[in-house]
C-alpha cells in the first residue's frame, strides 16, 4: 500500500469511528506501530486528524454536541469496543466486597458486569443497558425509575432524581459526551442526563469519569462538572497538558 493511500485510509477510519488506537490501525493496515505514529504526525501536520496518546482522533468531532446531533445508543454500541472494555475492567477493579456503586447510562459501561461477577455488591443504575446484561452472580441490582428515554436507553427526570436521593455510594462511575481540557469541564448533550450525573456525584464518596480518546476536546451543550471534581478521570488515551487526576490506561 502506498503511503498516500495509507494516510487516506487512516483519516477515513478515524472520521468514521471518532477515535482509533495506534494498535488497531497497525493491525488493520498491516504495518508497524512506529509507521502509524509517523503517518499520524504527518496527518496532524496537514490538519486532517488530531493526534492523542495511543491513537488518532477525528477533527470532525469538534463543535457543540447537542441532543439532536448525538447518536442513538444502538449506533454507538459497537464503537470503540476494545477501549470501552479496558475502561470497564479498571472500574471493576476498584470495587470491593459490600460496596454500593452507581453505574451511569451510556455504552461506556456495557461490559462492566462480567468483571463484577461473584462480588457481593449493590449496584444502582438508571441504564437499560446495565439491566439487560445483569445476571444473578453480579450482586444486587436497584433500578431507578423515571421517564424512559429510548435515545439514551435510561430513565431520567424528576422521578429518577428523587429515587436516586435514597442511596449512598462508595463509587459513582460516570460517562459523558465530551470534555474540554482548556476550560476543564465535562459535558453532556442535554440537561436531563447532566442532572442525574451531578446528583450521583453528590451521593458518592468517590466519583470517577470514564472516557475514551474520541471524547477529548468535544464540547457538549451542558457542563455538569469541573474536571477537578472527579477523584479520577480514566481514559485510554491522552495528550499533553492533562489534569493531575487523569489515569491513562496502557494497552494490554
Amino acid at each position: 500500500m502506498m503511503a498516500e493511500e495509507r494516510l487516506d485510509r487512516i483519516e477515513t477510519m478515524t472520521n468514521d469511528k471518532g477515535y482509533v488506537s495506534t494498535k488497531d490501525l497497525a493491525a488493520l493496515l498491516q504495518v508497524s506501530e512506529p509507521t502509524i505514529r509517523a503517518d499520524c504526525r504527518e496527518l496532524e501536520k496537514q490538519g486532517r486528524i488530531i493526534r492523542v496518546h495511543g491513537g488518532a482522533k477525528s477533527r470532525q468531532t469538534q463543535g457543540i454536541l447537542t441532543r439532536s446531533l448525538e447518536k442513538a445508543m444502538d449506533d454507538r454500541q459497537n464503537v470503540g469496543e476494545q477501549e470501552k472494555d479496558r475502561l470497564c475492567r479498571y472500574a471493576a477493579s476498584l470495587v470491593q466486597e459490600d460496596d454500593c456503586i452507581f453505574i451511569d447510562g451510556g455504552t461506556t459501561f456495557a461490559t462492566i458486569l462480567p468483571y463484577l461477577k461473584g462480588k457481593r455488591i449493590r449496584i444502582v443504575t438508571h441504564s437499560q443497558i446495565v439491566v439487560d446484561s445483569f445476571r444473578e452472580d453480579n450482586g444486587e441490582l436497584f433500578v431507578i425509575g423515571g421517564s424512559y428515554s429510548p435515545q439514551y436507553k435510561m430513565n431520567l427526570g424528576p422521578i429518577a432524581l428523587a429515587q436516586l436521593e435514597s442511596f449512598n455510594f462508595q463509587y459513582a462511575f460516570l460517562s459523558c459526551a465530551g470534555i474540554d481540557l482548556n476550560r476543564r469541564k465535562a459535558y453532556t448533550a442535554e440537561l436531563e442526563t447532566a442532572e442525574v450525573k451531578k446528583k450521583a456525584m453528590e451521593l458518592a464518596e468517590k466519583s470517577f469519569l470514564f472516557i475514551n480518546g474520541a471524547k477529548q476536546h468535544v464540547k457538549g451543550f451542558c457542563s455538569f462538572a469541573d474536571l477537578d471534581a472527579f477523584d479520577g478521570i480514566v481514559t485510554d488515551a491522552a495528550g499533553p497538558d492533562i489534569p493531575d487526576n487523569f489515569i491513562v490506561l496502557e494497552e494490554s
